[in-house]
């Protein structure tokens, strides 16, 4: 389950698609600390879903959530739906406000608190995560606490950030994300200019609003709503960086906090990128050691997989295939990016490696249809995901010029030679973002808050290994729990990590220092 690379990245994946088979999904690798700038000039967004503007005044304490069964497309049917109005500028009480989208699935015995999940992105709908999460959690849990997921602002029903139409968004993705010349280059920088462009025009309003800042900020309000004086915390992915940077701003305001798949909110933007492009490539790397050693391995390489793999790469950038019943064609960037899905977890190695089989032959659909899942494309149209991952990532912590982001590039080829490069330009969107920073890399101690639960997975690709090490460090009650296997998030794999987990939110029983589990 899941958020990714809605900004090209590798760290989002699509909340519908690959990694529901694994259950987990992606971050964005975006760093950062509090902060806030200036409204982004442009056209205002007052009129957009969710936001209201003409007389608003943001609440100090906000009114009390009124729950209601959900319906489309409030929510997921069998939970209940609520919103809560908060400031467009959470620094700013006073001025326009948003509507925050919640849902909850309320505790079945005896209440003991409030229990917020985030799926990670940013940009995926935690409304619509509820369902998956729940599924996982064991009945104690489900007893004991009111599970809330809420969509952050800029995300699918909370003020989402809109940049053109499915079409549009399709034309942004179908880019080669790696490009080896010049004229290739220059249609990746065109593809990220216009799709700046079109961001400022559809929602310029609100794309200084959006950080994971803002969003943290408009967590606690969503307490406040809530009637609670603190709140548990269970986030994936970039949810860990959500919540390391709600434990630094609101250290008293935590009872639990759980983050599984760690990112390392002290790392710069290339720094993140290249650890995450290297995790990758070991992951694709081990993908190819097991596909040789396994006989019923459908995709035969040869010797030497790499070489085959790339030969790929070269064939369907010099020619795209057609796909039946599909108008885009499959090149460059749909092999790419539904390579890097197949890879979230080791349950999909097997759909990757029949993909490639499949491809050797001359058909993409497999492979299309892991693309597909992986941008989020439902029925043809695409959810808001990949403008919302965009809006907050760039926020998160200064781009690098194009110039060194290009100068970079030799480096990050040699490191990880299938992703070293699509990944590094994937920031390059944010070198021609319209809204500045509002943050840079920081380390997040959160300081006087509880014990804090920090879930690492050795062969990690999405959020290498060493960021948990180091976000565990960095936090000023962090307790480091691994997982050792291969894969993004360890709940959803590991029996050993649930338990201790599970115990520690509900009685609050912090896992042994050094604690390692196997995966199942």
């Amino acid at each position: 389950m899941g958020a990714v690379a809605k900004s090209r990245r590798l760290t989002a994946i699509s909340a519908a698609g690959v990694i529901l088979a694994g259950f987990l999904g992606s971050c964005g690798a975006s760093n950062g600390h509090p902060g806030s700038s200036p409204v982004v000039p442009g056209q205002s967004s007052a009129t957009a879903p969710g936001v209201s503007v003409a007389g608003a005044t943001a609440p100090g304490a906000p009114a009390a959530v009124t729950w209601s069964p959900c319906s489309a497309p409030a929510g997921p049917r069998g939970f209940q739906c609520a919103n809560v109005i908060v400031p467009r500028n959470p620094a700013s009480p006073q001025g326009p406000t948003i509507s925050l989208a919640l849902d909850r699935r309320p505790a079945s015995g005896a209440d003991t608190g409030v229990l917020l999940v985030n799926p990670g992105g940013p940009g995926v709908s935690g409304v619509d995560f509820l369902p998956e999460i729940v599924k996982l959690l064991p009945s104690s849990i489900l007893d004991h606490f009111d599970v809330v997921g809420f969509d952050p602002p800029g995300v699918a029903r909370s003020a989402p950030i809109d940049c053109g139409t499915t079409s549009q968004m399709l034309d942004f993705v179908n880019v080669n994300p790696a490009p080896t010349t010049p004229s290739g280059l220059a249609s990746l920088l065109g593809a990220d200019r216009a799709f700046a462009a079109a961001c400022q025009a559809g929602s310029g309003g609100e794309l200084g609003y959006v950080s994971t800042a803002d969003a943290a900020m408009d967590m606690d309000y969503i307490r406040k709503a809530l009637g609670v004086a603190t709140i548990s915390y269970l986030g994936f992915s970039y949810g860990t960086f959500l919540g390391a940077t709600y434990a630094n701003l609101f250290p008293k305001h935590v009872r639990a906090m759980v983050l599984d798949g760690a990112i390392d909110p002290a790392l710069g933007v290339l720094q993140s990128l290249d650890y995450q492009s290297t995790a990758f490539e070991g992951d694709l790397n081990s993908m190819f050691a097991s596909c040789q050693a396994n006989a019923n391995c459908p995709w035969k390489p040869g010797a030497d997989p790499l070489n085959a793999f790339e030969a790929l790469v070269a064939a369907v950038t010099s020619k795209p295939l057609a796909v039946s019943g599909s108008a885009q064609a499959f090149g460059a960037a749909q092999l790419l990016y539904a390579t890097a899905a197949g890879l979230y977890s080791q349950s999909t190695w097997p759909t990757l490696e029949a993909g490639l089989a499949a491809l050797a032959g001359g058909n993409p659909a497999i492979l299309h249809a892991l693309f597909d899942s992986y941008i989020g494309l439902s029925g043809g149209q695409l959810g808001n995901e990949l403008e919302a991952e965009t809006a907050v990532n760039c926020l998160d912590a200064p781009a690098p010029s194009v110039q060194a982001i290009e100068a970079a590039a030799p480096a990050a080829q040699a490191a990880a030679p299938v992703f070293g490069v699509m990944n590094l330009y994937s920031e390059l969107v944010c070198a021609v973002w319209p809204a500045p920073a509002t943050s840079k890399p920081a380390s997040l101690p959160a300081v006087g808050a509880p014990p804090i639960v920090v879930v690492g997975t050795t062969g990690d690709p999405a959020t290498p290994y060493s960021e948990a090490v180091a976000l565990a460090s960095e936090l000023r009650s962090g307790v480091l729990v691994t997982r050792v296997g291969e894969g993004h998030t360890a709940y959803a794999y590991s029996s050993c990590v649930r338990s201790y987990v599970d115990n520690y939110l509900l009685n609050l029983k912090v896992p042994p220092a050094g604690l390692r589990c196997p995966s199942n």
